[in-house]
């Protein structure tokens, strides 16, 4: 006859993935936060300053996405 034995509860494996979930979901708000953030400032400088650092106003989006995430 076979047995088996459960070393931790069931949900225990749900709550760790739901939280890894909630941690996800978490740094993906707080990388938009930081997107819409860099986007505001960038539309605040004049084309004088965007130019100064190489930008047209047509750049701002991208160059916002490749400083929060990366190329």
């Amino acid at each position: 006859m076979a047995y088996s034995t459960l070393s931790a509860p069931a949900s225990a494996g749900l709550s760790v993935r739901l939280r890894g979930i909630a941690a996800g979901l978490l740094q993906n708000w707080k990388l938009r936060r930081d997107y819409r953030q860099t986007v505001h400032a960038l539309r605040a400088l004049s084309a004088r300053d965007l130019a100064d650092i190489g930008l047209s106003r047509c750049a701002i989006p991208g160059a916002a996405r490749e400083h929060v995430y990366g190329k």
